[in-house]
């Protein structure tokens, strides 16, 4: 992947659609009734054979077909049809998922865009749990909701035809009143960087270090 640029190409694409035609596509390929919901089904009662894994057949190229069968077997796990399996696409950066899962064009087949669905859930849930934990036993918030500021606007357009449209001045604003009642963070790297670097209870106990005081951002 040229995961800037191919990031980018898909972002430029869905950009050009409607909320509504987005929604659609998302619920299409991972809604209740969507294709990766399908193949889940048929996974739990066909295992191996699986109508919708029929595309593997048509990969050239050992590498291609490889990659495609670690899916494959990962796919079967996870829904007990065989021995727990890694996920090959565990460690990919968010970026190069949306691009396998959501790129309907590219060369991946639907067990491997089903699992680096799964990769992609994995991986925001991590997230999430890290940024919840940053509100225990304290007042603070502001963490959280740069947190959630953050995710929300590395996601591709069709990831967020699901939110409320409105979800992204919400968030601000609560941010917003957090800040004015205990000042600004001033924060040299996002957020989800600091927090696989450092666990909550360190970024809590080093708040001070990312904070701008009230008195100085009204100077």
């Amino acid at each position: 992947f040229n995961t800037t640029t191919d990031f980018q190409h898909l972002a430029t694409r869905q950009f050009a659609l409607s909320v509504a035609q987005l929604a659609e596509q998302q619920a299409k390929l991972s809604g209740p009734v969507g294709l990766f919901a399908k193949l889940c089904r048929q996974l739990r009662s066909h295992g191996r054979q699986s109508p919708l894994l029929e595309d593997i057949a048509r990969l050239e190229g050992r590498k291609r077909q490889w990659l495609a069968e670690r899916a494959v077997q990962f796919a079967l796990g996870l829904h007990g049809r065989r021995s727990e399996a890694e996920n090959p696409f565990k460690g990919l950066v968010r970026e190069d998922l949306c691009c396998i899962v959501f790129d309907e064009p590219s060369p991946h087949t639907l067990v491997e865009r089903y699992a680096a669905s799964e990769a992609l859930r994995a991986q925001d849930s991590e997230y999430f749990v890290k940024l919840i934990a940053t509100t225990r036993n304290t007042v603070e918030r502001r963490i959280v909701f740069h947190g959630l500021l953050e995710h929300f606007d590395r996601l591709l357009p069709i990831e967020k035809s699901i939110y409320p449209l409105n979800y992204r001045t919400v968030q601000q604003a609560h941010l917003d009143h957090e800040e004015a009642l205990y000042g600004a963070l001033i924060k040299q790297q996002p957020i989800g960087t600091l927090l696989e670097m450092h666990t909550p209870e360190w970024l809590l106990d080093n708040l001070s270090s990312f904070e701008l005081s009230i008195d100085q951002a009204c100077g």
